[in-house]
């Protein structure tokens, strides 16, 4: 009896366990002490050149990066160019999170033949929004089909809170300012122009007095040899953004955490191979301000039985913790 009283406890304590975790899992559980961030260029080509996307079955796509993306707290996609499957990610991932989503998406102002594909998701509330669009560009006579200029590329901006309760105290007091970008892809020289605009931007938007996210695709390189050169486009980058907020350090949470391993986004069959161009950067206010702490970040392949990878980049993830 005493036997069969301890067996049917312990089955209590593991289907107990069992349940927290997958309702850790369902949507992902949120906690107002940490931030689970994923960014990630997911090439949705709009039409009529989403056939040339380099990965095929747009909607499958769409569904499974959703439903991977909803474990996250806060996700920022790249190329989300075509109407409908950035609609279809939107659903899934509200279908996850059993809510709707908050959400910015770039805008498409006259002139320009799609968006600018980024797209911001949050589990919070979105207290503030901005966008722009850059004013330097590759353009179509230089280019071609291949210009950057097609789309209207820029940053988004929102105000995520550290908590989802509206009533907490914290919503206004501890908040993250997060950006959103995609930058030039074609013509190189054009780059360092970006960084000045994302720059200003970055200092319109947001205070020292709380921290700062750049995510995204910033096509620009970062492995060791060019973070240690001072003349590169990634030094650049760093300093451009170090002089939009004074006083407040940048970090890349990638070469913070993992060092001077590669953690490469072009290629999916490894990340030990292919460029670093995709990005989490963080920058913290000066203390006694609330600060957020890299805890642990990853490059995700996301590779699939069905499409090889569900995109032509992976997925950089991190979780970061208030302090």
């Amino acid at each position: 009896m005493i036997q069969l009283f301890w067996s049917g406890l312990v089955l209590f304590a593991i289907e107990a366990s069992l349940l927290l975790i997958s309702q850790a899992h369902a949507g992902g559980s949120e906690s107002p002490d940490s931030l689970r961030v994923i960014t990630y260029n997911v090439q949705f080509l709009p039409e009529p050149v989403s056939g040339r996307n380099e990965r095929p079955e747009p909607e499958y796509r769409a569904a499974r990066i959703a439903e991977l993306a909803s474990e996250f707290d806060l996700i920022a996609l790249q190329e989300t160019f075509h109407d409908k499957h950035r609609a279809l990610i939107v659903e899934g991932i509200g279908k996850a999170w059993s809510g709707e989503p908050h959400l910015i998406t770039s805008p498409t102002p006259d002139g320009f033949f799609t968006s600018g594909g980024c797209l911001l998701v949050s589990k919070r509330p979105l207290s503030t929004q901005h966008a722009t669009v850059f004013s330097n560009y590759s353009r179509p006579a230089d280019y071609g089909l291949r210009a950057d200029g097609y789309a209207a590329k820029g940053v988004v901006h929102a105000r995520v809170p550290r908590s989802s309760d509206v009533s907490s105290k914290s919503n206004s007091d501890d908040c993250v300012d997060v950006f959103v970008t995609h930058l030039e892809a074609r013509a190189d020289d054009l780059r360092p122009l970006q960084y000045a605009e994302v720059a200003a931007f970055v200092k319109l938007h947001s205070s020292t007095d709380r921290p700062a996210l750049l995510l995204g695709d910033l096509n620009t390189r970062g492995s060791v040899e060019f973070r240690g050169d001072p003349q590169s486009q990634y030094s650049q980058l760093m300093q451009q953004l170090a002089s939009a907020r004074s006083g407040c350090e940048w970090i890349d949470v990638w070469s913070h955490l993992r060092k001077d391993s590669l953690g490469g986004t072009t290629e999916q069959e490894s990340s030990d191979v292919g460029k670093r161009i995709d990005y989490i950067l963080l920058s913290n206010p000066a203390l006694p301000n609330p600060q957020l702490a890299p805890v642990t970040v990853a490059v995700e392949l996301f590779q699939d039985e069905k499409v090889t990878a569900l995109s032509d980049h992976n997925a950089v993830t991190a979780e970061l913790e208030w302090k």
